[in-house]
C-alpha cells in the first residue's frame, strides 16, 4: 500500500539544478532543426481589421506624412514612413517609440484592466475578464504583424496576467524568466538577436533600478513627482542597454536621455488620442477635428526631433566595447545594484576596484 505523500513535505522538493541542465540540453538538441513550437497566425481576420484600421487613419489624417507615422506608431507599418525620421529617430535612440512594444501593449494592458476590474469577482466574471484582456492583447499583437518586439511583450502580459488570476506571488523577475523560456521554445536562435536583448536588459533595468532612483528624491509636487518618476525609468533602462548598443553599434546619441525623456511621454499622449480615433464612429464630427489635431500634435514632434538630429550636439558618439568590457560593464552594475540595495560600502568598493582594474587593462594592455 503506498504511503501518500503530505502537501507540506511536497511543497518543500525542489527540482535539482542537474535536470534543469538536462532539460536545456534537450531543448537545444531538439530545436537545431525545427522549432520545438508554432503559432498559427490568424490571416485572415486580422487582415480585415488592419485594413479598416488603415482606411480610418488615412480618411481622418489627410497628410501623408503624419499618415505614414501614425500607422506606423499604433499598428507597425512603416512603409510610408519618411526615411529621414527614421534615421532621426534611431540616431536618438527613440526609434522603439515607432516600433510596436511594450509601451503599446502596456497602455491598452493597464486600460483593460482597469475597465474589466469593475466586474464582480466571482469566479465567472474572473474568466471572463481573464479572456477578455488576453484575446484582446493578442488580437492586436496579430494585428501589429506579431513583430517579435510585441510578441515578448503579450507573453510577458500574458503570464503576468494569468498568474494574477491563480492568485500566484507577484515577482517580475520570474516572469522575465518565463517569456524568455517560452521564446527560446519558439525559437532558441532568438537569444542572439539583438532586439531580444535590448527589450530583456530595459525591462530587467526599469524593474531592479527604477524604485531604487525613485526613492531618493521624494516630491509632494504632482507634476514634478511625474517628470522625476519618468527620468527614473528612463534612466533605469540606459543603464543596462547601454553596453549592449556600444557591443552591436559603437555608437550612442548624447541627447539619448533627454529625447527619452522628452518624446516617451509625448509619444504616449499621441497613442491614447490614435486609439480614440479608431474607436470613433466614423459621423462623429469630432473624429474629424481630432484627426486634423493628430496631424498638426505629428508635425510638431517630427519637426522637434529633427531638429535635434541637425544640431551638432547630437552627434552621436563612436565609443567601442568589446565582450568583455560588456562583462565587465555588468559585474560593475551588480556591485553598485546591491550597493544601493543593501547600502554596505563594501559593494561600493567592488565596484571602484573593478573600474581601477579595467583603467590599468586600458592604459597598460
Amino acid at each position: 500500500m503506498l504511503t501518500p505523500i503530505p502537501i507540506k513535505k511536497m511543497a518543500r522538493r525542489n527540482i535539482h539544478p542537474i535536470h534543469i541542465n538536462k532539460l536545456g540540453c534537450v531543448i537545444y538538441l531538439t530545436t537545431q532543426q525545427q522549432n520545438l513550437m508554432w503559432l498559427p497566425y490568424p490571416n485572415g481576420i486580422i487582415s480585415h481589421i488592419r485594413i479598416w484600421m488603415i482606411q480610418k487613419i488615412d480618411r481622418h489624417i489627410i497628410d501623408n506624412e503624419a499618415s505614414g507615422f501614425a500607422k506606423a506608431l499604433l499598428i507597425g507599418v512603416k512603409s510610408d514612413v519618411d526615411k529621414n525620421i527614421i534615421k532621426a529617430y534611431t540616431q536618438l535612440g527613440i526609434i522603439h517609440i515607432i516600433a510596436i512594444s511594450g509601451m503599446h501593449l502596456d497602455i491598452i494592458f493597464k486600460n483593460l484592466v482597469f475597465v474589466t476590474g469593475h466586474l464582480p469577482r466571482k469566479l465567472f466574471w474572473r474568466l471572463l475578464e481573464l479572456a477578455i484582456v488576453l484575446i484582446t492583447v493578442w488580437i492586436y499583437t496579430f494585428i501589429a504583424f506579431a513583430s517579435p518586439s510585441v510578441v515578448r511583450a503579450s507573453i510577458f502580459f500574458s503570464l503576468f496576467f494569468v498568474g494574477t488570476f491563480l492568485n500566484q506571488p507577484k515577482y517580475t523577475l520570474n516572469c522575465i524568466a518565463g517569456g524568455i523560456l517560452v521564446i527560446l521554445f519558439c525559437d532558441i536562435h532568438s537569444i542572439y538577436h539583438i532586439g531580444l536583448q535590448l527589450s530583456y536588459a530595459a525591462v530587467i533595468g526599469i524593474h531592479l533600478f527604477y524604485r531604487i532612483f525613485y526613492k531618493m528624491l521624494p516630491m509632494d509636487n504632482p507634476i514634478l513627482n511625474w517628470m522625476w518618476s519618468n527620468l527614473c525609468i528612463t534612466l533605469s533602462a540606459q543603464l543596462t542597454t547601454l553596453p549592449i548598443l556600444l557591443y552591436h553599434f559603437h555608437q550612442t546619441s548624447p541627447l539619448v536621455l533627454i529625447s527619452n525623456f522628452m518624446m516617451v511621454p509625448l509619444s504616449t499622449l499621441l497613442l491614447y488620442a490614435l486609439i480614440g480615433l479608431v474607436i470613433l464612429p466614423n459621423p462623429v464630427n469630432f473624429s474629424m477635428h481630432l484627426g486634423g489635431l493628430i496631424q498638426s500634435y505629428i508635425n510638431f514632434l517630427n519637426r522637434v526631433v529633427l531638429s535635434f538630429h541637425h544640431n551638432p550636439i547630437g552627434t552621436p558618439l563612436l565609443v567601442q566595447m568589446s565582450g568583455r568590457m560588456v562583462v565587465g560593464y555588468y559585474l560593475w552594475l551588480l556591485f553598485v545594484y546591491i550597493w544601493l540595495y543593501k547600502r554596505k560600502a563594501k559593494y561600493l568598493f567592488f565596484s571602484l576596484v573593478l573600474i581601477t582594474l579595467v583603467c590599468l587593462i586600458k592604459l597598460f594592455p
